[in-house]
């Protein structure tokens, strides 16, 4: 079992990119980091779930078996995310 508390989540997002994006290249794009820093986190992320999670096929990356039993449980969890802090963002203490 992992530990979440020594789980660097900013990995889930980086992980997301890829799976949308099928390359390390575009996912740094998207994410506006670099390629290595999003292939270090590849390395990581590789070394957390203890698989390859990405394999190379032509010029893409193709996710594994574990990659995409992941995929979804990761997306609800960012989306998840995302929702609590834009509640937060928008609270207004005068009409609480």
């Amino acid at each position: 079992m992992r530990q979440l508390a020594r789980f660097d989540l900013n990995l889930l997002r980086i992980f997301d990119a890829i799976f949308v994006k099928g390359g390390v290249s575009a996912a740094a794009r998207h994410l506006n980091l670099s390629q290595p820093a999003i292939s270090h986190a590849l390395t990581r992320l590789r070394t957390q779930f203890d698989d390859p999670l990405f394999v190379r096929q032509g010029n893409g990356l193709v996710p594994t078996p574990a990659a995409r039993a992941i995929a979804g449980p990761v997306r609800e969890a960012l989306r998840g995310l995302d929702a609590a802090l834009d509640a937060a963002a928008s609270f207004d203490p005068a009409e609480a």
